[in-house]
């Protein structure tokens, strides 16, 4: 097989297989593609630990949103309040766009997504639904984790800032360590 140009007719095997990994996750493809393989292995520990860590961050995140104070009544009295400073993750979304890799973020979400749900269920459609019911912390913690390996090369450029892309990388790495 061959690739015809305007000036001559390439083998298709002189093409380095890199090119289309970096089309795909961008120059980190590398740090990317080990985040996918290792979350098509995670263990049952693993993956609890990931949904522990994304329950506690998503209660720190609500905390934070409602000012710490409880309830509605709370959440209302944030209304008028200074904005607070955007989450890691609309940082990472913003310096994907700016820098053109919201492609590559979005490619490698989905990849990594499908590396993690790839576990079998047993038990039958019910097992399965809650089975991927229970495994939304884990999704959430390896999105975030290869968002921040695509985005790995822009640490220090704008709002990205190395904060930002541990704060991505912590219940990854909380987990897997």
């Amino acid at each position: 097989m061959s690739i015809e140009t305007n000036d001559a007719t390439i083998p298709f095997t002189a093409i380095d297989p890199a090119l289309h990994l970096e089309y795909l996750y961008g120059p980190q493809w590398a740090a990317v593609l080990r985040i996918v393989e290792r979350a098509a292995q995670l263990t049952a520990e693993e993956r609890e630990r990931m949904n522990a860590e994304a329950g506690k961050r998503m209660q720190d995140s609500m905390s934070a949103f409602t000012g710490g104070a409880e309830g509605l009544g709370g959440l209302l009295s944030s209304f008028g309040q200074p904005a607070v400073d955007p989450q890691p993750l609309r940082i990472a979304s913003e310096t994907a766009k700016e820098f053109g890799r919201s492609r590559n973020v979005q490619v490698a979400g989905l990849i990594a997504g499908q590396a993690v749900s790839a576990t079998p269920s047993t038990g039958g459609e019910l097992a399965g639904l809650l089975q991927s019911l229970g495994s939304i912390g884990t999704l959430t913690a390896v999105s975030q984790a290869v968002t921040a390996a695509v985005l790995g090369d822009l640490v220090g450029r704008g709002r990205y800032t190395q904060e930002v892309h541990d704060a991505l990388m912590q219940p990854w790495t909380a987990a897997i360590s």
